[in-house]
């Protein structure tokens, strides 16, 4: 959240100038400040805001549990405060929703690989598309997400204990025990079941999964097709993941919600079946073909 600039025009004498510059280069140590324990309370709700034309109300939701896709954040707001008034820091985990009081605390786990965090939620976002949740960048690093830039997570509004709230707090981080991996359901976001059934209970309304990308001769020629690597919504992260993937000639386009990494495009089918071998050996097993026309992401959605 940014502050109009007149806001902290306030004269110290000389005194305090001495202490606030001595505060802050001790904050500047070790990299994002000394853990302090930042504070609970108050609670912040707020008022109904519109973001994009798109407004959204801010409700004190105990049993908040949903399936979505969560992204990351880091080096573009460092520093800055976040909306509850805290500076946000990448290095440590927290992370953005769009109603949830601030702050409060949520367990994410990653559906593919059953992965479990806490974090503390102490800001406004996603703003880009349905995603449901934002995580600074060591929040992602916990979930393993910083390379794909996302992944398919449910959220579940919880209340730790003291000792993990306190650890929330001073900005150090707490893993869980990881559950079995579930499959991934359709990329908009769902309320989940307080206790999963054993049974998938049917959608009144539900999109088809997305499309699995590979090469095939439905594309017009194999010189139009690239891959696209991973789509960060941070612009820090997607240069980063090309700087590391320069042996594959990866580089970073913007699209409409964010970027992404791309290589290519390809020659003919063998190069491009190497290379996309390559990636995913590597890590990157969200790799995707696409034609190089292909204005969107992998899935074809605006």
């Amino acid at each position: 959240m940014r502050f109009p600039s007149d806001c902290c025009r306030t004269r110290f004498p000389a005194e305090r100038w001495l202490a606030l510059g001595v505060g802050l280069l001790l904050a500047g140590c070790g990299g994002g400040g000394i853990h302090r324990l930042v504070p609970d309370a108050p609670v912040k709700l707020g008022r109904p805001y519109t973001v994009r034309g798109q407004t959204y109300v801010p409700t004190d939701d105990p049993n908040y549990d949903q399936i979505g896709e969560a992204s990351w954040y880091g080096n573009q707001e460092q520093g800055n405060h976040t909306a509850s008034g805290e500076v946000f820091y990448r290095q440590r985990p927290s992370a953005a929703h769009k109603t949830l009081p601030l702050p409060s605390y949520v367990e994410v786990t990653r559906l593919d690989t059953g992965q479990r965090i806490l974090v503390r939620v102490n800001d406004r976002g996603p703003f880009a598309r349905d995603r449901i949740l934002d995580l600074s960048q060591e929040a992602a690093n916990e979930l393993g997400i910083v390379r794909a830039g996302r992944a398919m997570v449910r959220v579940r509004r919880v209340t730790p204990n003291g000792r993990d709230r306190d650890r929330l707090r001073r900005g150090y981080p707490v893993v869980l025990s990881s559950v079995a991996p579930t499959a991934t359901p359709p990329r908009t976001g769902r309320v989940a079941p307080s206790v999963a059934p054993t049974v998938q209970q049917p959608v009144a309304v539900a999109p088809a999964p997305a499309p699995v990308y590979t090469p095939a001769p439905a594309y017009a020629s194999p010189a139009q097709r690239r891959i696209v690597v991973a789509t960060p919504s941070d612009p820090d992260a997607a240069d980063a993941l090309a700087a590391s993937l320069a042996a594959e000639g990866a580089r970073v386009e913007p699209t409409a919600i964010g970027y992404r990494v791309v290589t290519g495009p390809y020659p003919d089918d063998a190069s491009l079946s190497a290379a996309l071998a390559r990636l995913r050996a590597r890590g990157y097993q969200g790799a995707a073909v696409i034609d190089a026309t292909q204005p969107q992401e992998p899935n074809g959605t605006p």
